[in-house]
């Protein structure tokens, strides 16, 4: 069981990471990382915290680690010019793995276009918002700037019957 699991969710999205890797140890290796919308605040969470409509890559203790998407505050950020709310990117996008569990994500997304150059966690959370504004567009296009992520959102997918059942709602 991950810690998703304790609050109200929906997997909205699968990711895929094509990683030899195991991203908890013991486990075999994980192609597809869940993205989870949070339907509740988890502000005392475990291994990651986050409040209502963030959405997370990763459930966190019992699944892969999790990296947190502020929602509004990401679509806001990376789809207007200038846009300057916040002090640091932790209010917009906030990583809960170790440097092992990052090694291990991104030697798999390596594989897809992503390099050092690039922020792992920027990459990753520019990939949801344009998988997100694409997929579900009457959802969250309110929230956006004119501008659009730089990413295509291709590393992402809608979840299968099945894995919205096992990645699942909760509550």
């Amino acid at each position: 069981m991950s810690e998703i699991d304790n609050y109200k969710h929906e997997c909205i999205g699968i990711v895929h990471c094509p990683t030899p890797y195991a991203t908890i140890y013991g486990n075999r290796p994980q192609d597809y990382i869940p993205l989870y919308r949070l339907d509740e605040n988890a502000l005392d969470a475990g291994s990651w915290q986050a409040k209502r409509g963030d959405l997370l890559l990763g459930g966190g203790s019992g699944e892969a680690p999790a990296l947190r998407i502020s929602i509004p505050e990401a679509l806001y950020f990376f789809t207007t010019e200038q846009w300057d709310a916040y002090d640091s990117f932790h209010e917009v996008y906030q990583a809960y793995w170790p440097m092992t569990a990052a090694y291990v994500f991104c030697i798999g997304y390596a594989k897809l276009g992503w390099t050092p150059q690039d922020p792992i966690e920027t990459w990753l959370t520019e990939h949801v918002l344009a998988f997100i504004l694409q997929a579900y567009p009457d959802k969250w296009r309110s929230y956006c700037g004119p501008m659009r992520p730089a990413k295509d959102g291709t590393i992402c997918r809608l979840p299968t019957l099945e894995e919205k059942l096992i990645g699942g709602s909760r509550r």
